[in-house]
C-alpha cells in the first residue's frame, strides 16, 4: 500500500518531538503555531498511550526542552544529541527501536535540518514517517517549506495536527473521541 494511503496506527506510533528548546525556538517563523499544536499532540498521545520522545540538540550549550511541554508528559524520554539526525545517536536509535513501534510522528525544530535529517534517516531504516507540518518550524518559512517538500519526496506523509488527531482516533462515538472534543475545538 502507498504510504500516503496509510493511516496512523496508535499502537505503532511514537510522537517524536525534536529540539524544542527556547534558544532554537525564539528565532523561528511560525513558533506560535508550533506552541499551539505541539501541546495538542501531547494531549492526544497521553489519551491514547502513545510514547513520547524528546530530543535536545547540544543541551549543555542550548538548554533543555521547554518546561511547559515536559510537564504535559508523565514519563518524558529526553535524549541529547549533537548529530542533526536523531538516528545518528546510538542511544536514541536504540531507545526508539526498543519500543517495537515502527511509525514516527515528527514535530519540532528545524524542518530543513534536524526534522529532515531525522525523518530521512528513519525512512532509510524502514520506519514510516508522518510529520505534523503545523507543529514544525524553521527560522524561515522558505527553509521550512523546502524541508517538508524534501521529506515528502523521500516518502514521509505530511499532515496537520488536526488530521493526525482524527487519524489516531479513527472514529467518533468513543470515550476517547468524547474526551478529545475540547482539544479538537481549540484547533
Amino acid at each position: 500500500m502507498n504510504s500516503y494511503a496509510e493511516f496512523l496506527d496508535r499502537d505503532d506510533c511514537i510522537l517524536f518531538l525534536v529540539d524544542i528548546q527556547k534558544v532554537m525556538l525564539n528565532p523561528c517563523e511560525g513558533k506560535d503555531r508550533l506552541l499551539k499544536n505541539v501541546p495538542a499532540l501531547l494531549k492526544i498521545s497521553d489519551l491514547l498511550n502513545i510514547p513520547v520522545f524528546f530530543s535536545v540538540h547540544n543541551a549543555d550549550k542550548l538548554g533543555g526542552v521547554l518546561p511547559q511541554l515536559l510537564q504535559k508528559v508523565n514519563e518524558p524520554k529526553i535524549l541529547n544529541k549533537l548529530a542533526f539526525s536523531c538516528f545518528e545517536n546510538e542511544a536514541m536509535a536504540r531507545a526508539i527501536a526498543e519500543t517495537g513501534r515502527r511509525t514516527l510522528l515528527l514535530a519540532g525544530i528545524e524542518a530543513h535540518v534536524c526534522i529532515f535529517h531525522t525523518g530521512a534517516n528513519a525512512l532509510r531504516l524502514g520506519y514510516k514517517v508522518h510529520v505534523a507540518a503545523d507543529a514544525v518550524a524553521s527560522r524561515s518559512d522558505f527553509d521550512r517549506e523546502i524541508g517538508l517538500r524534501r521529506l515528502e519526496k523521500a516518502g514521509a506523509v505530511i499532515s496537520s495536527t488536526e488530521m493526525v488527531i482524527f487519524e489516531l482516533l479513527g472514529r467518533a462515538g468513543t470515550e476517547e473521541f468524547r474526551a478529545s472534543l475540547p482539544l479538537l475545538k481549540t484547533l
